[in-house]
């Protein structure tokens, strides 16, 4: 059955107490699971891929700002944006490796490119292929009505079907993932930035540079999953957006 509020809140509780500043930071993340070297494996090639040009963009614009690590020691407004999400964000849990203060410009890159592709690489990643895959209930159901059975071969049809929602329910579960996965009409692609906060000619071309490479990169992906007979379309930057719209 569902988990509820009360049980909803205690496994976010649990997740929080678990989480770290590395888990978030996808080549720390993808070495610790030892999944550098699987053949094939889409999702971190594209990432890693994303997360480098992210990465190299982000230093570029800081480093026009912050020349020096002792610049970036002495920007009070800064230092207080990273010790309120220490303190709210991860209650000051010293354990999660969250900083608590920045010491130096490579620090500040690092996190500003972990919350950049986290909110919109990542979240593409985890979003959207919902309908894709979870439209067949048997792939991944949001609901179950029993236990799964533990034990080997006591499994049957109608057990099966026990433990699955019914049709009505599968209705709304897909109803639902297809919401979440559905591109709305305003959306905006990654690397693209009609706000026009940057008005200075050197940020504009930066901003160019990481827009023609991100297009590199989606001719690459577009080229390699022609090729593919079940495609793996969800980081192409094409589609990729710039934040979460939900």
């Amino acid at each position: 059955s569902s988990l509820g509020v009360e049980g909803l809140t205690e496994l976010m509780r649990r997740a929080l107490s678990q989480m770290t500043y590395s888990s978030l930071c996808l080549p720390e993340n993808i070495a610790a699971r030892g999944l550098e070297s699987i053949p094939n494996f889409y999702y971190r090639d594209d990432a890693l891929k994303l997360w480098n040009h992210i990465s190299n963009f982000v230093r570029s614009v800081v480093e026009y700002y912050y020349n020096s690590d002792s610049n970036v020691c002495k920007d009070s407004e800064l230092q207080d944006w990273i010790s309120e999400i220490f303190t709210h964000g991860v209650l000051r849990n010293k354990q999660s490796g969250f900083p608590s203060c920045f010491n130096t410009v490579d620090e500040v890159v690092k996190f500003i490119t972990m919350v950049i592709f986290r909110v919109s690489v990542q979240h593409a990643a985890v979003n959207d292929g919902q309908f894709d895959y979870n439209s067949w209930m048997l792939n991944g159901s949001l609901l179950l009505c029993k236990p799964p059975l533990t034990t080997k071969g006591e499994s049957s049809m109608q057990t099966l079907l026990e433990v699955l929602p019914d049709v009505g329910d599968t209705i709304k579960l897909v109803s639902a993932v297809w919401i979440l996965s559905d591109k709305y009409t305003d959306v905006v692609p990654l690397g693209t930035y009609p706000e026009k906060h940057f008005d200075e000619p050197a940020l504009k071309h930066m901003i160019k540079e990481f827009q023609a490479e991100l297009s590199y990169l989606s001719e690459e992906i577009t080229l390699r999953n022609s090729q593919l007979e079940v495609p793996y379309p969800y980081l192409n930057p094409a589609v990729i957006e710039n934040s979460v719209t939900i």
